[in-house]
């Protein structure tokens, strides 16, 4: 074995030749992560709601953005926040596809699957339109694009290495979406019994395809079958539906990184990329966890306990490694950069949030009756 294999083997893995470079930095960046683990935890038990509405993964990108901007860091710290972005994120998001079992497509029919299908359409178009309108750049407005449509913070992080976006792209991203999912957690549970009359199943449904992130939307349904306990839960109809809406990540992002890449090599070179060159490894490592998931909730169903225990640790790991990866963004991130991106991402981000609870709020109470024969 020649002397250079280690190196590049180092490289690959790391990001660099030299592996123990990234252990202060990824060491801080768990520091970081801990405190937002512990922030969110004391500020979940202030809010009177059982379950958490308050997203570690938001304060962790805050308190790293606020840490680097107000602290003087060493720059010996680097390679670990670089790492925390380039390497712990990929292997993240391949574990979050665990999450993901594809039976779950199987329990909801074919105009249920249909309703999500056109809100992530008119997400995806309706964002981009408003970024190109308001002059958001084309990278921060698929970012947006991807986290409205699909799932929120993950969908951004997934999306984020495919187009080749930077940390502030995707802090900006990543915190506007959260702001938004925040305030739709907290405010739709009482505007679809108040303001829009919705029954629990249409509920369910709206609070599944409306409410950014998976941990949102369940906390959203949590809350408001605890508001009105009287009616029928909406909570199962929300979280299945959320999740048939991730699994649409599968496609939604390849064909991102796709259109991106097409484009811009077309400027460039004039040739136009396979679909192989734009779809990364962690992606075909994500679906890989998703069969894990299908075939082992087949294989080990009944009275095995230990596939959901295997299930929950695979869960909780890829929910450090993504809230580290976050920490490690916000760490990467300069301010003073980040505030020449302007406002017009955030006024992006909640024209997003409203009109594709628009177009959800709609389309339940249109296909109402066939809702309820879907579930």
């Amino acid at each position: 074995m020649s002397n250079g294999k280690p190196s590049k083997i180092n490289k690959l893995l790391f990001g660099t030749q030299e592996p123990l470079k990234i252990i202060p930095g990824i060491l801080f960046a768990i520091m970081i992560m801990v405190v937002a683990l512990l922030a969110a935890g004391q500020l979940n038990k202030i809010l009177p709601y059982e379950n958490n509405v308050v997203s570690d993964i938001f304060i962790a990108v805050v308190l790293g953005l606020l840490v680097r901007n107000i602290v003087p860091l060493p720059t010996a710290l680097t390679p670990g926040f670089t790492f925390g972005v380039k390497k712990l994120l990929r292997l993240g998001i391949i574990l979050m596809g665990i999450r993901l079992s594809i039976l779950e497509l199987l329990k909801i029919g074919a105009i249920s699957l249909g309703l999500i299908v056109v809100c992530i359409a008119a997400a995806l178009i309706i964002t981009s339109l408003v970024a190109k309108r308001i002059g958001v750049s084309e990278k921060l407005g698929t970012l947006v694009a991807a986290g409205t449509s699909i799932c929120g913070v993950s969908a951004i992080m997934a999306t984020s290495p495919v187009i080749e976006a930077d940390e502030e792209e995707t802090a900006y991203a990543v915190a506007t979406i959260t702001v938004f999912g925040m305030l739709a957690t907290m405010c739709y549970p009482y505007l679809t019994e108040w303001a829009f009359h919705l029954d629990a199943q249409q509920a369910g449904f709206f609070l599944g395809t409306s409410v950014h992130d998976t941990a949102q939307a369940t906390a959203s349904a949590i809350i408001y079958d605890e508001l009105w306990q009287e009616k029928a839960s909406a909570f199962k109809i929300a979280v299945t539906t959320k999740l048939v809406r991730n699994i649409f990540m599968l496609a939604v992002i390849p064909f991102l990184g796709m259109w991106y890449a097409r484009k811009n090599a077309k400027q460039m070179t004039g040739k136009r990329p396979t679909l192989s060159s734009v779809v990364p490894f962690f992606v075909l490592g994500f679906v890989i966890m998703a069969v894990v998931r299908s075939l082992g909730d087949w294989g080990f169903s009944g009275d095995n306990a230990n596939w959901p225990e295997i299930v929950a640790f695979v869960k909780k790991s890829a929910h450090y490694l993504i809230a580290v990866a976050v920490a490690c963004i916000g760490l990467s991130t300069n301010v003073k950069k980040l505030a020449k991106l302007g406002v017009k991402p955030f006024i992006c981000g909640l024209i997003a949030a409203v009109s594709v609870g628009g177009v959800s709020l709609f389309l339940v109470t249109l296909f109402k009756e066939y809702l309820h024969h879907a579930v």
